[in-house]
């Protein structure tokens, strides 16, 4: 929820190398997050057993928690304890610009960039996430400059947040929303109405960027937009142009295949009960490429399909330009051959940020 905070074009940011940065730290100030599972608690293995971790938090309870160690810790507000800390430190500046630790953050960061980029050039047909991303991406680019932060972007799902997060990079704070700490899925809809409503009414709260009204974006998984897409209703009613992708890969993580034939034949053996082990459909298996844009056709917004590079650009440019909002159903590659986990657990290796209860990622 804080990207934007430090603009991931920062040389200071190096979330793309948050593993090393964890891993190899000495002293961490804890500002604005709490120890929970998304920072893996601050224990070994992820951190040093080692490291010295100072919190700031507004409630006392939180202080010494997990690795945190409450002798080290602040209580209080991030705001005023971040301009007393900077009051008491003066002219004082760190001096450790050509430090080991900073050669190994800006090493792990060019090879994690380099294969980020390298998962952007697969072409594959449907296409994979990594390349229907970077197609959105360059697109929503070329109509919108992101120094100026006039887009906001709502993500929800498993791979289709964990995997966005890492590559629509944030210039600006309260331009992004996700699950969040409690990985809560269904509010990536409510999430875009509330953003719009919060920039683009006629008397906006939101200041981001340059002043403005702001496109929203939200990139949803099929499983994600099945729980709230009625909000499309709410869209139309009050005529938001809000761009919704679904990224539709038949399946919660994974589909079961991407044959029509295979997946009506599996779908035949789970309604007849005649399924053996890999005959019928999977617990996570969702309908073959589903009619999401459908969706905001009913509600008198605009539906469209994508199921190729230039379809998906014409779409994104359409979607962007238009007053209405706009569902357009990407279909993507399953992925039915990878196992039952995240595929891409974030850019550095780290856990997804939208584990479902009762699913295990290993």
């Amino acid at each position: 929820m804080g990207k934007g905070i430090v603009p991931d074009s920062s040389p200071y940011n190096y979330s793309a190398a948050r593993s090393t940065a964890f891993k190899e730290a000495d002293v961490v100030l804890v500002l604005g997050a709490r120890l929970n599972w998304i920072l893996a608690f601050g224990l070994p293995p992820k951190w040093s057993a080692t490291v010295k971790i100072i919190q700031v938090d507004v409630c006392a309870d939180e202080l010494g928690k997990n690795g945190g160690d409450a002798a080290l810790s602040m209580l209080g507000d991030v705001g005023a304890t971040v301009e007393g800390l900077l009051s008491h430190l003066g002219d004082w500046q760190w001096q450790g610009q050509s430090s080991a630790y900073l050669r190994s953050l800006e090493a792990a960061q060019s090879e994690n960039r380099e294969k980020a980029a390298k998962k952007a050039t697969v072409r594959k047909s449907p296409m994979v996430f990594e390349q229907a991303f970077d197609i959105i991406k360059s697109t929503l680019d070329s109509l919108s400059n992101p120094a100026d932060g006039d887009i906001v972007y709502v993500s929800e799902g498993a791979n289709a947040m964990d995997i966005s997060r890492s590559i629509f990079t944030m210039e600006h704070p309260r331009t992004r929303l996700d699950a969040g700490t409690y990985a809560t899925m269904g509010v990536g809809l409510g999430y875009a109405v509330a953003a719009y409503a919060a920039y683009n009414f006629p008397t906006p709260e939101g200041a981001a960027g340059k002043p403005g009204r702001k496109k929203i974006v939200c990139i949803e998984g099929d499983s994600a937009f099945g729980f709230s897409g009625m909000e499309v209703e709410t869209m139309a009613r009050y005529q938001m142009g809000i761009l919704i992708y679904v990224m539709n890969n038949n399946g919660l993580y994974r589909g079961d295949t991407d044959s029509a034939e295979t997946h009506r034949e599996r779908q035949r053996n789970t309604v007849v009960g005649t399924t053996t082990e890999g005959k019928g459909l999977t617990a996570w298996s969702l309908g073959y490429q589903t009619n999401y844009q459908k969706m905001a056709e009913m509600a008198g917004g605009i539906g469209l399909e994508a199921r190729t590079p230039e379809e998906l650009r014409d779409a994104t440019e359409k979607g962007y330009l238009a007053q209405v909002p706009v569902v357009i159903n990407v279909i993507i590659n399953s992925q039915s051959d990878l196992p039952m986990v995240s595929t891409n657990p974030m850019s550095d290796g780290e856990m997804p940020t939208d584990v479902p209860s009762g699913f295990l990622v290993a």
